[in-house]
């Protein structure tokens, strides 16, 4: 019986799998029920592609769901952030000579979600874990976990557009990418619940590219699901 037991085991599928980019020299671990779809898929095929001359900045991007039904509209869907299961985005970026003078942990930290303008009230968001002291294998970064209210996301991307306009008006390749991902600055936000976000997001040190790894859903399934997220999140190596 100990026998038969043992081929059972032996035989069982395994529990994770890695998604790896052989061009950024990227990869990642998630488990191997969840979904992944490459980026013409997650932005469609026309925003997906560079347009005529104009080179596509992005390298590598990885939509992933974590729905046993899945679907590519589930993830980043502005309008239903706070999913009931794991969801998210790993993007491998080429930064402009804009985006370079930019490329501060300020940066980094609201690249896609206006972090720092939804903490500005604390009923709306809390910073869970800060680290910005990450140096690893030539790149330098930060890797968070956040918990804020999806109905006040809308007012902070506002916000946070504004804010920018005052400091020169300067566009990036995020402004884009947010646009693409989480619709426009006045997308209204109808769930009144918390999405919670495990986010590391990295550049090297020339500052020539960002590496970016989000998973988020619910803060309950957040809770329900926190080893899976925090083990795809932390898998996120780059060999530069």
């Amino acid at each position: 019986m100990l026998a038969g037991s043992l081929v059972l085991v032996a035989c069982s599928p395994p529990e994770y799998r890695y998604v790896r980019d052989s061009g950024s020299r990227s990869a990642f671990r998630i488990p191997t029920g969840w979904t992944t779809y490459d980026e013409a898929t997650v932005l469609g095929e026309l925003n997906g592609a560079p347009q005529g001359d104009q080179p596509n900045p992005i390298q590598w991007l990885v939509g992933v769901d974590g729905d046993p039904s899945a679907s590519v509209a589930h993830v980043l869907n502005g309008s239903d952030l706070g999913t009931d299961y794991p969801q998210g985005i790993v993007i491998v970026q080429d930064l402009s000579f804009v985006e370079r003078d930019y490329a501060s942990l300020n940066y980094l930290r609201n690249f896609l979600f206006p972090i720092d303008q939804l903490i500005q009230n604390e009923s709306n968001a809390v910073v869970v874990s800060y680290d910005d002291e990450i140096h690893d294998n030539g790149l330098r970064g930060l890797h968070m976990v956040v918990s804020f209210r999806a109905s006040a996301l809308a007012d902070a991307r506002q916000a946070a557009a504004a804010a920018s306009g005052t400091q020169g008006g300067a566009s990036t390749g995020s402004d884009a990418l947010q646009r693409a991902l989480l619709g426009g600055a006045g997308t209204g936000i109808l769930s009144p619940g918390f999405v919670e976000l495990d986010q590391k997001a990295l550049i090297d040190d020339a500052s020539h590219k960002l590496y970016l790894a989000i998973m988020l859903c619910s803060s309950e399934c957040y809770s329900r699901n926190r080893t899976q997220i925090e083990g795809a999140v932390d898998s996120w190596t780059v060999s530069v």
